[in-house]
């Protein structure tokens, strides 16, 4: 495979695996949670046979390991440039996932961090929807990332962007850029979520 770019579908799977951060992923998990399906399964052997990942069949379901040459060449890849289509979330999420954790990371002030520890992903995401209610126009309209902020004091700027995107991946969120850059204010680009390399503003639910 050397000399060759990866297809979307076998960088995906390779970020994939890099989130989850352990080996023997469960197919099951990459299929079910991930919605990471291989169409032409020549793709996915293709990284087996080029030492990227590993497979192992005599676990019930398969698993999946990504390899130490799998991780160097997904960050070759990235580095490159990865071509994500916007209507695959998937891709677009993890891609921002390898980016933030080689991003340096501004500590956070223990009362804050305190605080947050003590929610859970789910009611973090309860506080974005109830958040949306009060600042959106109405159900399925765009509304400030700024104000989301504002309603979300208290919860560590790193914990709201986490659970934003996954909303994001499962398609419970949607998350843009203004069409109109010139009109920000300096709080609404201080308050924008990255999202790949482009800084979004604006977010909708149930739209």
């Amino acid at each position: 495979m050397s000399g060759e770019r990866l297809k979307y579908h076998q960088i995906a799977m390779l970020l994939v695996l890099m989130a989850e951060g352990v080996p023997d992923v469960p197919n099951t998990k990459l299929t079910d949670f991930y919605k990471l399906k291989f169409t032409n399964n020549k793709d996915r052997e293709a990284l087996v046979e080029g030492k990227l990942i590993e497979c192992d069949k005599t676990r019930k379901p398969m698993t999946w390991s990504l390899t130490d040459a799998g991780r160097d060449r997904v960050m070759e890849e990235i580095l490159l440039g990865v071509d994500v289509p916007s209507s695959r979330v998937l891709g677009l999420a993890f891609v921002t996932y390898l980016q933030n954790t080689r991003a340096p990371r501004i500590e956070t002030p223990p009362l804050v961090a305190e605080a947050s520890a003590a929610l859970s992903a789910e009611e973090v995401e309860t506080r974005i929807r109830e958040a949306y209610v009060k600042v959106a126009p109405g159900a399925g309209r765009w509304a400030s990332i700024t104000k989301l902020r504002a309603e979300l004091t208290g919860i560590d700027r790193d914990l709201q962007d986490a659970v934003l995107r996954t909303m994001m991946l499962a398609g419970r969120v949607d998350i843009e850029p203004v069409a109109i850059l010139g009109d920000l204010k300096p709080e609404d680009r201080d308050a924008a979520i990255i999202i790949g390399s482009t800084p979004n503003h604006q977010f909708r639910i149930g739209a």
